[in-house]
């Protein structure tokens, strides 16, 4: 049955219900206390909310602006090599990739602690306006210079959906829904991958350029609008969405988390005949942060001390070695897999040049010279036509196949177990690349790009959970944001290492970026399976 949340009351004792702290309820904080010492819990609340037509909206909305995170960064890689008319060469083309992730790094850090503070609606709404005007920017861009900023500010408000999105789902879905709901968001992610790469097969290989002042509008900057209206589709619906009913319930909002409710109530009734009639239950008025005891307050003060509590269970045994461990695998798999995703349309262009790695034999790339001479544009670093398309295609035909590789993972994710599934997965991705450069010829790098980007895509499922369940809930968040922190490291650093390194030396690259894959599918075999095991 859907809620409407009222305050029970009309006398003294109930206006002046409060929220009690742990210690003195010996229930979670977000509970809420009556005279008479019934309990009307946030999650009781959320439980009773029926799942209907809000959910959908909410998740197809959320779902939507997620997946202009894999749009970008899918998009980025086409950019680099069918930007023509912009004066990308070898020494600035990692500049763009660098930019997005380390804006991401810092909106990840800035935006999520907002979110906490502010509320997830705000900070969303905030991070879809800044990457819907970021995007038009970079879609008229009149230098590589221009292109590369707005990447960073595009990466931070990805930052701030990425930390704020999952929450502000989740927050709204009774607890049998949540999994569905959070799994849910990593089919937009390949969703968005697959729209991205089937508009620039649609889009790309037909170039075309059209003077508008002082920039050529031509077939990549349409590509980067069309990549635009799934986020702006979530931007148009997200107005019409509540604030968090979690958040407002943490905050003692009374009149929010009554808004809140009766929306929900209004929209799912939308499609239901029958009249839905409210169900009635305490509310907090005052935060539990106005009636610290003395022992909390104590607490506040030795906050310091406590914080040093904290971080020394990492190096208390087992968890010393599972935080290395997992260290040296987060840095490997973000360098080896996250990075090469990026750079895998200019590898795949390289070798559908002409161009091969090991052998000293080097062909002309087979584009319209005169027509790059024509408009002054560099050739040697730029595809259009067949070679171009080879190249979508490749990358089309690995997000296809990321569909049913997903689903097999969220089937054989318990069956088989986090270790097992994560194992041979960065495993094989390893051998993809490594393969490439000992076969050595344009139909193995297409075949091997196209199952390297259906593997990696999916190899996130096992690995995040796997990583999380190592550790105790109480370090537990804390872990992962350290984790996120080294593997950003990764991606930065496997951006500059491509850059510079491949133009020169690509056998050397893809024997870095293939040993470092191997060598976190090596440090996972150390790691213990937390399938159906206690966490805690």
């Amino acid at each position: 049955m859907a809620i409407k949340e009222e305050c029970i009351g009309g006398n003294d004792d109930d206006n002046t219900k409060k929220l009690k702290s742990d210690e003195e309820a010996g229930f979670d904080s977000d509970s809420t206390i009556d005279p008479n010492n019934s309990i009307s819990s946030m999650d009781e609340i959320v439980e009773d909310i029926q799942i209907g037509l809000f959910h959908y909206l909410i998740l197809i909305s959320c779902g939507l602006c997620f997946a202009g995170y894999s749009i970008y960064y899918q998009a980025i890689g086409f950019i680099i090599i069918s930007a023509c008319d912009l004066d990308i060469n070898t020494s600035n083309r990692g500049w763009l990739s660098m930019s997005l992730v380390i804006g991401f790094a810092l909106g990840v850090g800035v935006l999520g602690r907002m979110a906490d503070i502010y509320g997830r609606r705000r900070i969303l709404l905030f991070s879809l306006t800044i990457n819907v005007i970021s995007m038009l920017a970079s879609a008229f861009a009149f230098n590589y210079n221009m292109l590369v900023v707005m990447a960073s500010i595009i990466g931070c408000s990805h930052g701030g959906l990425a930390v704020s999105v999952h929450t502000y789902v989740v927050e709204f879905f009774p607890r049998r829904y949540r999994g569905i709901a959070a799994g849910s968001m990593i089919g937009f992610l390949i969703l968005g991958s697959l729209f991205s790469s089937t508009i620039a097969l649609l889009i790309l290989p037909h170039p075309f350029y059209k003077r508008m002042g002082n920039i050529y509008f031509s077939s990549w900057r349409l590509y980067l609008l069309i990549n635009i209206i799934p986020m702006l589709i979530g931007y148009c619906i997200m107005p019409c969405m509540p604030d968090s009913i979690r958040f407002a319930l943490e905050k003692s909002e009374r009149k929010t988390v009554g808004l809140v409710l009766d929306k929900i109530n209004r929209i799912n009734s939308c499609c239901q005949n029958d009249k839905i009639f409210p169900k009635q239950y305490t509310m907090p008025l005052i935060p539990i942060s106005d009636h610290l005891d003395d022992q909390n307050k104590m607490a506040v003060k030795n906050g310091l001390q406590n914080e040093i509590g904290h971080f020394q269970l990492f190096l208390k045994p087992p968890y010393l070695q599972r935080f290395l461990l997992l260290s040296i695998g987060w840095f490997g798999f973000c360098f080896s897999d996250q990075g090469f995703t990026i750079w895998l349309p200019t590898v795949v262009s390289y070798y559908t040049s002409g161009k091969v790695c090991r052998h000293s034999h080097h062909q002309i790339h087979n584009v319209s010279q005169k027509a790059m001479h024509d408009l002054g544009f560099d050739s040697f670093h730029c595809q259009v036509g067949e070679n171009l398309k080879k190249v979508i295609m490749d990358i089309l035909f690995g997000n296809l196949f990321s569909i049913p590789i997903a689903i097999m993972c969220l089937l054989l994710v318990n069956r088989i177990g986090r270790k097992w599934l994560y194992w041979p997965m960065i495993t094989f991705c390893g051998f993809c690349i490594l393969l490439i450069l000992l076969i050595d010829n344009e139909l193995s790098a297409l075949i091997l790009g196209s199952l390297f980007t259906s593997i990696s895509n999916n190899t996130w499922i096992p690995y995040k959970t796997w990583s999380s369940e190592l550790f105790p809930t109480k370090v537990r968040s804390t872990a992962i944001g350290i984790f996120n922190v080294i593997g950003h490291t990764g991606s930065i650093l496997a951006m500059i290492t491509f850059s510079l390194l491949f133009h020169k030396n690509c056998t050397a690259t893809l024997i870095i970026f293939s040993s470092l894959g191997l060598l976190t599918g090596l440090a996972g075999l150390f790691l213990p399976d937390t399938t159906n095991a206690d966490i805690d």
